[in-house]
């Protein structure tokens, strides 16, 4: 296999620096082993879905990254994606992926994706500057009612994911806390009813606990305002904690995790693009990567591994680990459905002018409701 080149295209985040990261040397590890050489390309998240479009309709890369349940259906369904031969290596130990996991990359019993990193909802918060203690599991109220018992004129107390990009997500489990989710089984929308209408507006109310600049706060504003211990409580995702919990967090022993009762969970994911020519070496590749000794690797580096042994090897280690995966065990994704993207955009866009007293919030999700009708 010498001269042999595969060529993957990763989604920008901490935990697929890990496979390019020069002290581990995964990559030339795997060349070394096989004669294959690999060429990781990493792409900004901004960037990632259109990047990813493209590489189906023109090869360039055999191996991309999929955003889990969000988006199998829709590529199974266009035929994106190389059904994987299931062809395990015992020393894989495919059954070590937690089963909630499994659930999320199959469809249909059928295997098309192996697990990288997760995404799930986990709230942290500064223990010191509670006037209460929180257990590990909290309702989207719950959190609510702390904020408020902890508010002070001089420092923000909580943080928004309020950007247009990870709002719709951040929204969610306030949605499900009043008993709806987003859509049903077949696309249709759920949430443009009075409890919708509640979730929305707690939503928003927080803002008054925030920043001025929450409605642009993304991923790395959220991680710099707990890591710099700006606010007292903040939402965040599981594979965002390692690089949260890092060398630069200010008083990283005083901060505590709690899982949202009613969190969501992604979990980024390989796979092999329809127009790659040898899955053999692919699929090798796909094992190698998200093998155990990589998974605790990965965990360790972005926070959220996917497999039970990384779990229990890290637990002690890892203070969230067993939060963690709490989380992972309750959570639960949107319903596998063939254009789950374009339905988050038609709510964003709507929820995204309430957020900004554009609308009231039965306005947008009315709005919201009627566009994907007339799709």
């Amino acid at each position: 296999m010498k001269g042999q080149s595969l060529n993957v295209l990763a989604v920008g985040d901490p935990a697929t620096d890990v496979y390019v990261e020069k002290g581990n040397n995964f990559l030339g590890r795997f060349e070394k082993q096989t004669g294959i050489h690999v060429i990781f390309n990493i792409v900004k998240w901004s960037e990632y879905y259109s990047t990813l479009l493209k590489s189906f309709q023109e090869y360039k890369y055999d191996i991309i990254m999929v955003a889990g349940h969000l988006w199998l259906h829709e590529f199974v369904n266009k035929g994106y994606l190389q059904k994987l031969s299931g062809d395990f290596e015992e020393t894989y130990g495919y059954e070590d992926i937690l089963p909630s996991i499994r659930r999320e990359i199959e469809l249909n019993h059928d295997k098309y994706l192996v697990p990288s990193f997760c995404d799930g909802h986990i709230l942290l918060y500064r223990k010191s500057q509670l006037n209460q203690e929180l257990t590990e599991v909290v309702s989207t109220d719950d959190m609510i009612q702390v904020v408020k018992n902890n508010s002070e004129k001089h420092k923000e107390t909580f943080v928004l994911k309020a950007h247009p990009s990870e709002i719709f997500l951040d929204f969610l489990p306030y949605l499900r806390n009043e008993g709806i989710d987003a859509f049903d089984g077949n696309g249709l929308p759920l949430f443009n009813t009075s409890a919708g209408c509640i979730a929305l507006q707690k939503y928003i109310d927080m803002k008054k606990y925030c920043a001025k600049e929450v409605a642009s706060f993304g991923n790395e504003e959220v991680l710099e305002a707990i890591q710099r211990d700006q606010c007292k409580l903040g939402v965040s995702w599981g594979g965002q904690l390692g690089q949260i919990m890092n060398e630069r967090c200010l008083n990283p022993d005083d901060i505590g995790f709690a899982a949202l009762e009613t969190s969501w969970n992604v979990t980024w994911s390989f796979g092999i693009n329809h127009l790659c020519t040898d899955q053999a070496s692919a699929e090798r590749l796909l094992q190698y990567l998200t093998s155990k000794e990589i998974d605790q690797v990965v965990g360790a580096y972005c926070g959220n591994p996917t497999r039970r042994s990384s779990f229990l090897a890290g637990q002690r280690k890892f203070r969230w680990y067993p939060v963690l995966l709490q989380m992972l065990e309750r959570a639960k994704p949107l319903p596998h459905l063939p254009n789950t993207g374009q339905l988050i955009g038609k709510v964003t866009e709507e929820i995204v002018k309430a957020f900004n007293n554009e609308l009231t919030p039965e306005q947008a999700l009315e709005q919201a409701a009627h566009k994907i009708m007339l799709a």
